[in-house]
């Protein structure tokens, strides 16, 4: 880390660090030990799991000059938080996602097929090409039944997403903290990982310091919330009773400098 020793961003590292530790210790290996898990559940878990091993490529990163990849991975930590909490909130959620991933395969075989539809080298695509012919029709069908058109109208719902909503839809619904975050944040993470918007021309340390606290703060909160989930949905509790004041301890300690100020935290 590039900014001075007594910069916030490093209270927010550590906190971010220990995070990381409480999960190896007390959520991994109980949650990759689930018994015959249910289609929901293995939704959830691999969510969670991608967020973890994002979650540990932040805390690897050293150097603030990586703000842009730092700010990727926070950015696909929050997504994936609020994915979990949709998963959570809707009963229906596990077919839907199975349904929506095989309508998101059929889009994209169909892109392939159309681009390379008379040109030389469109053998290699014979894959893509099956799954539109076998299962095309199949797919688009279910759909139909799944996301069916507005009585109204008779127009057909823009199916970009299981939910039906956008990403900042999905936040305002779940409430806090993901409102929040999408509101305040989301746009500046998104400036970091796409090309177009040039926010600020000229990048000073401690601007690039602050923004990488701020990107720290997004994937502790979102990452809390991710861990709050697995306890409750999981169970976590029965065998673990102080998890979900661990979690709140472990963030917590990543702001204290003496030993005194964490005494209070069970770790």
């Amino acid at each position: 880390m590039e900014a001075p020793a007594d910069h916030p961003l490093h209270s927010y590292h550590a906190a971010l660090r220990n995070l990381d530790k409480l999960e190896r210790e007390d959520f991994r290996e109980i949650i990759k030990s689930q018994f015959n898990p249910t289609l929901r559940e293995r939704y959830l878990t691999m969510n969670y799991h991608r967020a973890a091993f994002d979650v540990e490529m932040m805390v690897a990163i050293k150097e603030t000059k990586q703000f842009q990849t730092l700010s990727l991975l926070a950015r696909t930590i929050f997504e994936l938080a609020v994915e979990m909490k949709s998963i959570i909130l809707d009963p229906n959620a596990a077919k839907k996602i199975e349904l929506f991933s095989k309508v998101e395969l059929l889009r994209s075989a169909r892109r392939i097929v159309d681009f390379y539809d008379g040109r030389p080298d469109t053998h290699y695509y014979r894959q893509q090409v099956e799954v539109v012919h076998k299962f095309g029709a199949q797919i688009d069908a279910a759909e139909a039944a799944m996301w069916p058109p507005n009585p109204a109208n008779g127009r057909k719902p823009s199916v970009k997403h299981w939910t039906l909503k956008t990403l900042r839809q999905r936040a305002k619904d779940l409430g806090a903290p993901f409102d929040r975050i999408y509101e305040v944040h989301y746009a500046q993470l998104s400036w970091m990982t796409h090309s177009g918007v040039v926010s600020p021309l000229n990048m000073t340390t401690d601007w690039v310091a602050s923004f990488v606290s701020v990107v720290y703060s997004i994937a502790i909160d979102s990452y809390m919330e991710i861990l709050e989930m697995l306890v409750n949905e999981f169970k976590l509790s029965a065998t673990n009773e102080h998890i979900k004041k661990k979690i709140i301890c472990n963030r917590d300690l990543g702001f204290t400098s003496t030993r005194e100020e964490g005494e209070g935290c069970a770790t």
